[in-house]
């Protein structure tokens, strides 16, 4: 993932609304294996981009689906 990906992944999932929720796992399941992969402890502006990412795509849960949905991801780590 590059630094641009990782703010552009930001950008659509803070305007998602309740699309969101049917992707959430996929998303941040990806998000969660790209700040602990090798590359992010490399570059820190890439740590900092996909940190950024997880904080948006956390805040832009807006529904109850979502929320159950990450709940239960939450979990299940």
């Amino acid at each position: 993932m590059t630094v641009f990906n990782a703010r552009a992944l930001s950008s659509l999932v803070s305007v998602a609304g309740s699309a969101l929720s049917k992707r959430l796992t996929v998303i941040l399941s990806a998000l969660i294996k790209e700040l602990e992969g090798p590359e992010v402890k490399e570059d820190e502006e890439l740590e900092s981009a996909v940190d950024e990412a997880i904080n948006t795509l956390l805040e832009s849960i807006c529904d109850a689906e979502g929320l159950n949905t990450l709940m239960l991801l939450l979990l299940g780590w």
